[in-house]
């Protein structure tokens, strides 16, 4: 079996330690958070370090890389708290990895990504129309992480909808809704499912 101990890591070049270091944990879902520019419009940001934090009340968390580069969800957060998740589906996930390019400060990647809002009625921020799984969320909490910098964003989930309704125990079959994992910054796979097994 091939091992790597940390000094090998460490001295491995940049980009096959980042791209092995990511292999490490696998694929995980996708969703494009949508924040308000203090100067109006919308930013859009996909991301695939979700987190479930708790259930009741329900939050869920996403890590964010160091600000010491600008982070415009971020800095979007800190002058509004609140944004919408969309979970990429099958259907648009190469859209929905525009959302990760660079642009200048108040420059959206809705468009140029070529995706879609709709609006849910009574509210401020939109939705990814072709999104099949959304929520509104608040952010509740910030915690920087000190190993390197990067933050843990917690959120409060205000509303929740889905194309399909969920199981009668609630609980909801991703796989049926077409949606993707991604691993990485570019690799993306396809959602299986396999079983529910009795929780001993």
């Amino acid at each position: 079996m091939a091992t790597y101990d940390q000094k090998a890591l460490e001295n491995a070049e940049r980009s096959w330690r980042i791209n092995f270091v990511n292999s490490l944990i696998g694929p995980k879902n996708l969703h494009v958070l949508i924040t308000r520019f203090p100067s109006g419009g919308f930013n859009a940001a996909i991301f695939n370090s979700g987190v479930h934090i708790g259930s009741s009340p329900p939050y869920i968390g996403f890590i964010l890389r160091p600000t010491s580069s600008p982070r415009h969800t971020y800095r979007n957060l800190l002058t509004y708290p609140y944004a919408t998740l969309n979970a990429v589906a099958i259907t648009f996930y190469p859209q929905a990895h525009q959302t990760a390019a660079k642009l200048p400060d108040g420059e959206s990647e809705i468009a140029q990504a070529g995706l879609d809002l709709t609006w849910e009625e009574g509210e401020d921020l939109p939705y990814l129309a072709q999104s099949p799984l959304r929520a509104r969320l608040h952010l509740a909490e910030v915690h920087t992480i000190q190993v390197n910098q990067t933050h843990l964003l917690v959120f409060a989930i205000e509303k929740v909808f889905s194309a399909i309704p969920p199981e009668a125990d609630g609980f909801l079959r991703l796989d049926q809704l077409g949606l993707v994992a991604g691993s990485g910054c570019d690799a993306y796979w396809r959602l299986q499912f396999l079983e529910r097994r009795p929780i001993p």
